[in-house]
């Protein structure tokens, strides 16, 4: 049931983003409701299986991407005219084809450091932040001095998305006190997470003038690839010693 869920919510998440793609931006936005709506079911049967909050390894949290981006891609839409169908349903199916890369772990329970009532908003925001500034980055590269509509779309993303990831941090020093006894460790993910959220610091406060814009572009593409280490290449470093592999 779960593969089933996993595979319809990624066939209609693609098939949002092909119709985005050829200018059926209604029938775009139906089928990327589908999407969501068997997400929400996928994360159900997840935490029926887990008996816990879905959200204590890689399968479970890219199985939640879905059921955040396309609450995103309607608040972009509202706030900036800016219809990025294309690219949230795009960054869901990416999210959900990852997840059937993964085994179900049926067997998982919450490890102690994991029973916190940080647990749940500290992964949300996350999810929201990284999923918001990855999707950011296409209009980002996109702008030039003739479209910078397209930088304004991806500085609207980003102010939406850097206050998620602050609570993110600040949540996560909070819980790993709780946990851990100490606010800080420089655990490897830890770091990586405080250089990202520096980067997109720094973007916000970059001036807009059209003689930063490469520096902007380029700044905020450096962003988007301090995201893919820290939200996954980290996980795979086992010999780091990270506090955090039990993330995956």
């Amino acid at each position: 049931m779960i593969q089933l869920l996993t595979g319809v919510s990624l066939l209609l998440c693609l098939a949002s983003a092909l119709a985005a793609g050829m200018g059926k931006s209604t029938a775009a936005r139906h089928l990327f409701y589908g999407g969501w709506l068997a997400a929400l079911a996928l994360f159900v049967a997840n935490a029926v299986l887990a008996q816990a909050i879905p959200f204590g390894n890689m399968r479970h949290v890219l199985c939640f991407f879905p059921l955040v981006l396309l609450p995103a891609a309607a608040w972009v839409r509202h706030r900036t005219t800016c219809d990025l169908t294309t690219h949230f349903a795009a960054a869901a199916a990416i999210a959900l084809l990852g997840a059937l890369s993964m085994p179900l772990q049926a067997t998982w329970r919450q490890m102690p450091a994991l029973q916190s009532p940080w647990f749940a908003p500290h992964v949300t925001s996350y999810v929201l932040a990284y999923g918001l500034m990855a999707v950011a980055t296409v209009p980002a590269l996109r702008a030039s001095h003739e479209s910078p509509h397209h930088m304004q779309v991806a500085d609207a993303i980003v102010r939406l998305a850097l206050p998620f990831m602050t609570f993110g941090l600040w949540s996560g020093a909070l819980w790993a006190d709780a946990a851990w006894g100490r606010y800080w460790a420089w655990d490897i993910k830890e770091t990586w997470a405080l250089l990202t959220w520096l980067i997109y610091l720094v973007y916000l406060h970059l001036p807009t003038a059209p003689a930063w814009l490469l520096a902007r572009k380029s700044l905020i593409f450096l962003g988007f690839i301090a995201i893919i280490i820290t939200f996954l290449v980290v996980n795979f470093l086992p010999a780091a010693g990270s506090l955090h592999t039990y993330s995956m």
